[in-house]
């Protein structure tokens, strides 16, 4: 039951980590073009929580199962980079000191966390991550937040001076994760040739990753299945060789026994 919790908590802190991820990354590209402040302390408030969780995740189950010292050197070399992903930088920065006239610096240095929080994922999410590994789910999820990223900013560039629905790079971003969930509200139409060609690149890749992840909850599925069926069947296979086992002893017995009455048998 405590594995089966923990690797519920897992499964958790993985997909808060992975949005995590793609929220600062947004925000990174956001604080070169220009982003609300709104925004921003809503994606650093968010930031913070994923920092307490993984603060949680390093103290009961990477220290408790270490039997290691917090501070030792051999921990630190180990696990730094957890050192880096439990700062909520962006929230120490924006939130608590309003250093706004260093964003370029600040995202520089949110880029190195960026990293600390993907090391941290692929630790943390190692058993998470057998099925999405084998389906190439992993690396099909790096790509998406590529477009995503990429695609948002490069949809701003193309329709805020031409689009009044996109005056900010919020607009660019909602229409860019609306479209990749095919959702299409409509709220936003492209009208420039090169945000329509986003547009679609942004929605081919939403409907090749949703399909690869049914893919690989339907092959997850039918591989827990399969092992099910397997356990069961060398259990009735083991069941089925005592039973043999058990009816040899008992034949020999038997042969042992009609020795010993053919030989009474002589005696008289």
């Amino acid at each position: 039951m405590k594995r089966h919790f923990q690797l519920i908590l897992e499964v958790i802190l993985s997909v808060l980590i992975l949005i995590d991820v793609l929220l600062l990354s947004l925000m990174t590209v956001g604080l070169i073009v220009g982003i609300h402040l709104t925004t921003i302390y809503s994606i650093s408030t968010f930031d913070l929580i994923v920092a307490i969780l993984i603060l949680l995740d390093l103290i009961f189950y990477r220290i408790k199962n270490r039997q290691t010292n917090f501070f030792s050197r051999v921990f630190f070399r180990d696990y730094w980079f957890f050192f880096v992903a439990i700062i909520p930088l962006t929230f120490i920065c924006f939130n608590i000191f309003h250093l706004f006239n260093y964003t370029i610096i600040i995202g520089l240095i949110g880029i190195f966390r960026i990293y600390a929080l993907y090391r941290v994922l692929l630790i943390g999410s190692s058993r998470v991550r057998k099925y999405p590994s084998k389906t190439k789910l992993d690396y099909a999820t790096i790509v998406l937040f590529l477009v995503l990223i990429i695609g948002s900013y490069l949809f701003f560039i193309a329709e805020h001076a031409v689009n009044p629905e996109v005056s900010t790079y919020e607009s660019a971003m909602w229409y860019s994760i609306v479209s990749m969930t095919t959702v299409g509200y409509g709220d936003i139409v492209p009208i420039t040739a090169i945000g329509r060609i986003i547009g679609v690149i942004i929605i081919l890749t939403g409907m090749g990753y949703v399909s690869l992840v049914t893919a690989t909850l339907a092959y997850s599925f039918l591989d827990f299945f399969r092992k099910e069926s397997r356990k069961a069947a060398e259990k009735v296979e083991n069941r089925v060789v005592d039973y043999e086992d058990k009816l040899d002893e008992l034949i020999m017995q038997v042969n042992k026994l009609e020795k010993k009455i053919d030989e009474n048998k002589k005696d008289k």
